[in-house]
């Protein structure tokens, strides 16, 4: 059997696994975006789904490989649903807000619920359309005072100049069949001194059985932290891309059924044209994730840099970047077109719920931790000089059942993001792909929430990071030493508006990596959300 045999059986095998027929299903994806507070680096929706899942009412859910499709999340709902029908003894409603959160997934997926037959009294208006057409889903005006020109944290490359910034921006999607979906999101921002306009994200998704066929401009995050990964964040703009995966989580036969839902994806994308080392270049990547047990998720990941103007890389030396994994034989050689930069990662994710039964601290609990390294020489067996993440997630904290609080490590070691051919590091437009803490970096972070009512959430976060740069000619500077200070407000004025309001302070020492040079950066933002 050839090389590529078995990945070619198993590509077949999920294209011909359907967790159920659907005939009128938007696969667009959840926004890795703020829309409309009640989040700080991507959609409610996803938080949603992660408190509803560590409560325990879904079965071996995957939630670390994003963006997910809203037919993915729409299934998850349905599952949370189906377990309080079934399970009338439990009262889920003495957690909190996880009732009232559950009522909002419903309300935001009833349509998707409906072309899967769940009917609740929420959703009995939800009909299912082979023809979805939705111009315009959400629109958004936005205005921020920054004293500083400054670059944000895991919000899709956004910069800010010194001064007022405004923008105004609106997304559609638009579904055929469960065969075709479109996605768009156009911005215009201004400031003081100029007037930019620019496609955020943009994509055309093709769905044939339980292939996906994503083509276009959009955002990914592989990895279970918050505030970044070892392989991919939303820290960088969205990328140019051609991406293949699952649309839905498949099941293996025979005993293989043990290892439970699994989602595979993988894509090619296209970095800057400005790049100094090759412009041009690509990045591409696969993930394996998997939830052997409701309590259990896993996950593996590769990241590659190839090719790129000045290379001499041509198509036929793309079936070997595609496996090889390793700096040993010549494939960091200046002359070897397939000299690749690789990035490995390993996560995991255990959710305990109900976790008050053995310590107080919270009601649930989840403990997430990941590995990564970067252009290993025994291949992913053998992880030389690896960094990682560790990080926990606590609902119903000190016994308050509306307060989160959730803690994170992140430590980058010095050959991480880094490559002898590609100089630029693991980058994007200056963003780095993964974890903004760069090379050789670290952060310890927290963040703590409360809901004061069912619609207005209060937010407080904290961050100490030691900042690295990425680029081989920098590495030896000193690190950017950061102290973040943020405070942010939620509230939902009506059913179909909301508004989000953030304050973030920043004490920087070796402000862009020159020793001795201080700044204090000042960010406020407000944002006004209404949804259609």
């Amino acid at each position: 059997m050839s090389k590529t045999a078995p990945y070619l059986l198993f590509t077949i095998y999920f294209s011909l696994s359907v967790t159920g027929i659907i005939y009128a299903g938007d696969r667009t994806n959840i926004p890795l975006k703020n829309w409309g507070g009640f989040a700080i680096n991507r959609s409610w929706i996803y938080d949603a789904l992660e408190k509803i899942v560590l409560a325990g009412l879904a079965d071996q859910a995957l939630l670390n490989t994003k963006p997910m499709s809203r037919m993915e999340a729409a299934r998850i709902v349905a599952q949370a649903v189906r377990r309080i029908e079934q399970d009338q003894s439990n009262d889920y409603s003495n957690r909190g807000h996880i009732e009232e959160l559950l009522y909002k997934l419903i309300k935001e997926f009833s349509n998707e619920l409906a072309e899967m037959g769940v009917r609740t009294p929420l959703n009995k208006e939800g009909q299912s359309k082979f023809l979805g057409l939705k111009p315009v889903d959400h629109i958004q005006f936005g205005s921020a005072f920054a004293n500083n020109s400054q670059k944000t944290v895991t919000n899709l490359g956004k910069r800010f100049n010194e001064g007022i910034n405004s923008d105004v921006t609106f997304d559609g999607r638009n579904q055929l069949g469960d065969f075709l979906s479109l996605y768009y999101q156009p911005e215009l921002s201004f400031d003081e001194d100029s007037t930019h306009g620019q496609l955020v994200i943009g994509y055309a998704k093709l769905t044939l059985w339980n292939t996906e066929l994503e083509v276009g401009r959009d955002s990914i995050w592989w990895g279970p932290g918050y505030r970044g990964s070892m392989l991919f964040s939303n820290n960088a703009p969205p990328l140019d891309q051609v991406r293949l995966s699952s649309a839905e989580p498949f099941r293996l036969p025979w005993v293989f059924e043990h290892l439970g839902p699994i989602k595979l994806t993988t894509f090619v994308g296209q970095l800057d044209d400005d790049r100094e080392d090759f412009p041009d270049a690509f990045v591409g990547g696969y993930r394996i994730s998997l939830a052997p047990s409701r309590f259990l998720e896993i996950g593996h990941g590769r990241a590659y840099q190839f090719g790129g103007k000045g290379r001499g890389y041509s198509i036929k030396d793309f079936p070997g970047t595609i496996f090889q994994t390793t700096t040993s034989e010549g494939v960091d050689d200046p002359d070897n077109p397939r000299a690749v930069n690789n990035v490995m990662s390993l996560d995991a994710t255990v959710r305990i719920p109900d976790v008050n039964r053995y310590i107080f601290i919270a009601r649930d609990m989840s403990l997430y931790g990941e590995m990564g390294w970067d252009d290993t020489r025994k291949g992913w067996i053998y992880p030389k000089q690896p960094g990682g993440l560790v990080g926990t997630y606590l609902t119903g904290f000190l016994g308050d059942p509306k307060l989160d609080f959730r803690v994170e490590y992140t430590n980058t070691t010095s050959i991480m993001f880094t490559h002898g051919q590609y100089t630029d590091g693991f980058t994007h437009k200056d963003f780095v792909l993964s974890h903004f803490v760069g090379t050789d970096g670290n952060e310890i972070y927290a963040r703590i929430s409360r809901w004061i009512t069912d619609d207005t959430l209060l937010g407080l976060q904290a961050s100490k990071a030691d900042v690295g740069p990425t680029k081989s000619g920098l590495l030896h500077l000193p690190r950017e030493k950061r102290y973040s200070l943020g405070l942010d407000f939620s509230s939902r004025i009506t059913d179909r508006s909301s508004i989000f309001l953030e304050y973030d302070f920043s004490r920087i020492h070796n402000n862009n990596f020159i020793s001795g040079e201080k700044e204090n950066d000042h960010l406020f933002r407000v944002e006004f959300t209404y949804s259609f």
